[in-house]
């Protein structure tokens, strides 16, 4: 049986990691990798994601975990967790602005 799972997968790219400096995470699952390229993060979080939920699958836990992470079972349809993406603005206190000048 074949299961999908739509997710959403954000990129981060991390200049203080030299070998490996875009991650991909995935904000369902809870799951993370990363690579030297954006295509190689989403790649390697694939991989991550499919050995996490066979390992899950092969202890008969895997319902177990999709619950922990805000799947929920409906029926015969799992509807996964709300995921919200929304601007935040915060005042930057005056202390570092001085250090942050491409805000100014």
């Amino acid at each position: 049986m074949s299961l999908t799972l739509p997710i959403t997968t954000k990129i981060i790219f991390d200049n203080s990691s030299g070998d490996a400096p875009y991650v991909a995470y995935c904000p369902e699952l809870d799951i993370s990798s990363c690579g030297k390229t954006e295509d190689k993060a989403r790649e390697m979080l694939r991989e991550a994601i499919e050995i996490i939920l066979e390992e899950a699958a092969k202890e008969g836990t895997l319902g177990e975990y999709l619950e922990s992470v805000g799947y929920n079972k409906s029926g015969h349809h799992l509807t996964r967790p709300k995921v919200s993406f929304e601007p935040f603005f915060f005042q930057v206190p005056k202390q570092l602005k001085s250090q942050m000048q491409w805000l100014a």
